[in-house]
């Protein structure tokens, strides 16, 4: 499947392109989906601009400049129990009719970070489920022609303040290949709504985790938005203990929705040989245009000594004891028998003198005899 998604303002443009490579890689691991998503680099706000991508159709917002982002994106505050209506035209760039699936779609965190909209067939509770279309779901549109969908985004009473993010999705299906799958291109126009009230911008971190990467550290932590607002994030490895430094996380940039969840990861090089060093995440959310936080993780203690080299010079400091110890157990040895030896040749010269020596005697140590 192909998922184009396109971009509006300069806000945004930083959140689609944060989002649309995790958007790409979670909609592609999806059953019956052959490759990853393509991105258009540009909006199409009609067929004949010289921007548009090649693709054999374009969605463009049909209230563009009113209740619209530039870019087409749509983004309303509405307060609970409040609806508005609006419409998106959908844009037949081919040779022949083409037949699109349009849908409302919630959208979720992606594998990895980002944002994706949900499948036609699952089920929608909040975005997804507040948009109705005032056509049908299929709609046919001839050749180089152009068809205006309407629709409404009705927020249910009670709903509670905050940001919520959904799609207006535009579907068109392919053929079927011969192993069984099937192509499906989508242009998914994000719907941002805030519902007024008291925005809670709140956020947990998970235990910061380290394990070894080669020459270097590679530190991971997890990014909760345990409030009401979507906020995009940035982090850092902030690390004491000799010069302070500090390394960016990555990914950067990203938007969590709220309820998200969203991983960051960054690698600590150039270790030293001998000292410890102290590291925390420092992760900085952000609301659009709205206040900002900055949460600290626990601190993860690292600790560097040489054991290898100080392993090879243990072990040559003990072979050199070792050899000390036996060499002088056996000079101390050779001293004992030479005393016994010495005192056996003075007891026969004795004896000697006595006329009670033996007929042959031994000769003297002392005269001739080896040493250790």
């Amino acid at each position: 499947m192909r998922i184009v998604l396109i971009r509006r303002s300069a806000r945004v443009r930083r959140f689609v392109a944060a989002c649309g490579a995790a958007l790409a890689m979670g909609l592609a691991l999806l059953p019956g989906l052959p490759g990853p998503a393509a991105w258009a680099k540009d909006p199409t706000p009609s067929p004949s601009s010289s921007s548009a991508p090649a693709l054999p159709f374009g969605v463009q917002a049909g209230l563009y400049g009113l209740t619209t982002l530039p870019g087409g994106h749509f983004s309303y505050s509405l307060k609970a129990g409040a609806r508005v209506d609006d419409s998106a035209i959908i844009y037949n760039q081919s040779a022949g009719p083409l037949t699109f699936q349009v849908y409302g779609a919630d959208v979720s965190m992606a594998r990895g970070g980002g944002l994706a909209p949900a499948q036609q067939t699952q089920h929608m509770t909040q975005v997804g489920a507040w948009l109705m279309l005032h056509t049908p779901a299929s709609v046919t549109v001839p050749a180089h022609g152009q068809t205006t969908i309407g629709f409404s985004l009705a927020v249910p009473p009670g709903t509670p303040p905050g940001t919520y993010v959904g799609a207006f999705v535009t579907s068109l299906r392919g053929a079927h290949v011969d192993n069984g799958l099937s192509t499906e291109t989508r242009i998914a126009r994000l719907v941002q709504l805030t519902v007024p009230g008291r925005a809670d911008l709140e956020l947990s971190l998970s235990t910061l985790q380290s394990r070894r990467a080669g020459s270097g550290e590679t530190f991971t932590v997890t990014v909760h938005n345990t409030g009401n607002v979507l906020f995009a994030m940035d982090g850092k490895l902030r690390v004491s203990g000799g010069k302070p430094s500090s390394v960016t996380l990555a990914p950067a940039g990203l938007y969590v929705i709220p309820g998200g969840t969203a991983t960051l990861r960054g690698t600590l090089s150039g270790l030293p040989r001998l000292g410890r060093r102290g590291v925390t995440a420092e992760i900085t959310a952000t609301v659009p245009n709205g206040p900002k936080r900055v949460v600290r993780s626990n601190t993860v203690r690292l600790s560097f000594f040489p054991w290898v080299a100080t392993g090879s010079v243990a072990v040559v400091v003990v072979g050199a004891i070792v050899a000390l110890v036996l060499t002088r157990r056996r000079w101390r040895s050779w001293l004992v028998r030479r005393r016994q030896e010495r005192v056996a040749v003075r007891a026969l010269r004795a004896q000697m003198r006595s006329g009670t020596a033996p007929p042959t005697a031994p000769s003297d140590p002392g005269e001739g005899s080896e040493s250790p």
